[in-house]
């Protein structure tokens, strides 16, 4: 039915009401001109059969329009009654949709609870496993415990006894049978649930299972059988438990990554070391071998002239010898600490625009080459270095300015990303309380590559 049809339903419903007032004012009027014409008749003293035949066909005109206008009052009653039933059966149709619909925005998934990126944060687990191992036992003990309850018949039961062609135990082995179906559908529809969950769905999840819950006790209440509170407490704990298991395996992935990469960066820094110590080996032995030249050369010396040049010689040499023994021993000292190296503070205004900066560490001997790694083919732009700062025990420097700005992380969920929300101020600010370490501070980035792109485009423009 249209819109159109119910105003038109109004407009009938209009008309008959207009047609029964004209109808009351006909019999007014008719009563009016009876008692006229009475006062005529006794007045005037009319004619008897004149009179008799003016009131008859007055009477008849009036019985005649009568009759038509209960005609279409009818046939208008009739039209109300069809509109009004149709009206009817769309509003039972409307109400029987609204709650399809209702219905229907059970069963979805929230789209804000998926697009919700702070419940990242906000997600607080139920335990404090320290590895994925004891999450996986954890798991494996609450599935172990629901086939108990299974086996127990706890995890669903018969709360309405029911017979079987007037047999108790027909009645029984059919509603054991009601169960075990029961059971099947609820733990089909937990496992697709739990299989998916995740930090950003969890709410729904258990919002999904215990939906699931409710219908299938509603759609088994007149079998007698029903899933209990504890057996649904034990799948909510189950979602917990695998999303916490995923997380924590996701964790330990991201601590071997992270190993891994020292373990490269350790490496690299061998191999730097050995290839260092092989060249300053080969200097100091061709300079002890000219060290010994020399001193053969000044012993077989005749005059003092020549002495004191060859001493002259051997000095400078003796100089390069020194320094060459020193870079060796402070290899050495390198190789011996396990956490010395450099700090570094660089930027990529390019890449991620102004005022982030990137706080690490490498025990790199050249911490530059590290810094060329980062800015290779993952970034369009090479990062510009604004503080390497050497030290003795660089990690725990790292993890001090990290800690001085942790309220400012860029990725507040995995500390591992190094990248800092700051101003070129703050960071010189933190690095006021390291003077007792010596590094060079460039507050402006130079971005070559950067702002000469931007020149390019401008003038394209």
């Amino acid at each position: 039915m249209s819109l159109n049809d119910l105003f038109k339903a109004k407009e009938y419903k209009k008309q008959l009401e207009t047609i029964s007032a004209r109808n009351e004012y006909l019999e007014a009027q008719n009563k009016v001109l009876s008692k006229q014409s009475e006062i005529k008749l006794s007045l005037q003293q009319m004619k008897p059969l004149d009179l008799e035949q003016l009131i008859a066909d007055k009477q008849k005109k009036l019985d005649a329009l009568i009759d038509s206008k209960n005609r279409e009052t009818a046939t208008l009653e009739n039209k109300i009654k069809v509109q009004e039933n149709t009206v009817g059966s769309l509003t039972s149709q409307i109400l029987k949709l609204n709650s399809q619909i209702t219905e229907a925005k059970k069963e979805l998934v929230s789209v804000n609870d998926q697009l919700n990126i702070e419940s990242f944060g906000l997600y607080k687990p139920r335990y404090s496993f320290s590895n994925s191992s004891t999450f996986k036992a954890k798991l494996a003990d609450v599935r172990a415990d629901q086939k108990v309850m299974i086996k127990e018949q706890t995890a669903a039961i018969i709360f309405n006894q029911m017979t079987l062609n007037d047999s108790v135990s027909k009645g029984r082995s059919m509603q054991k049978k009601n169960i075990k179906q029961l059971l099947r559908s609820f733990n089909g529809e937990c496992e697709a649930a739990i299989n998916k969950v995740t930090k950003s769905n969890i709410e729904s999840i258990k919002k999904r299972i215990t939906r699931s819950f409710d219908q299938l006790n509603k759609l088994n209440e007149s079998n007698g059988v029903k899933l209990t509170p504890e057996y649904l407490d034990s799948k909510l704990d189950e979602a917990h438990i695998a999303l916490e298991y995923a997380l924590k395996k996701e964790e330990e992935k991201e601590k071997l990554r992270e190993q891994r990469e020292r373990e490269r960066e350790e490496k690299k820094l061998q191999r730097e070391i050995a290839n260092e110590r092989h060249k300053y080996e080969k200097d100091e032995n061709h300079f002890l071998k000219a060290e010994s030249e020399l001193n053969e050369k000044i012993n077989s010396a005749s005059n003092s002239s020549e002495v004191n040049d060859l001493k002259q010689q051997l000095k400078k040499l003796q100089q390069k010898l020194a320094e060459v023994r020193e870079h060796k021993e402070k290899l050495d000292k390198r190789e011996e600490n396990p956490t010395a190296g450099y700090v570094y503070i660089i930027s990529n205004i390019g890449a991620f625009g102004k005022n982030i900066f990137k706080i690490g560490v490498t025990r790199r001997l050249d911490p530059m080459e590290r810094i060329h790694e980062l800015g290779s083919a993952s970034v369009p732009f090479p990062f510009d270095v604004h503080a390497l700062i050497f030290s003795d025990d660089a990690y725990k420097l790292e993890s001090s300015l990290h800690e001085y700005f942790s309220k400012n992380r860029v990725n507040m969920i995995n500390k591992r990303k190094e990248y800092f929300h700051i101003s070129i101020d703050d960071v010189k600010k933190a690095l006021e309380k390291h003077k007792n370490l010596t590094f060079d501070f460039h507050e402006v980035p130079e971005a070559i590559e950067f702002r000469e792109s931007q020149k390019i485009l401008e003038e394209n423009n």
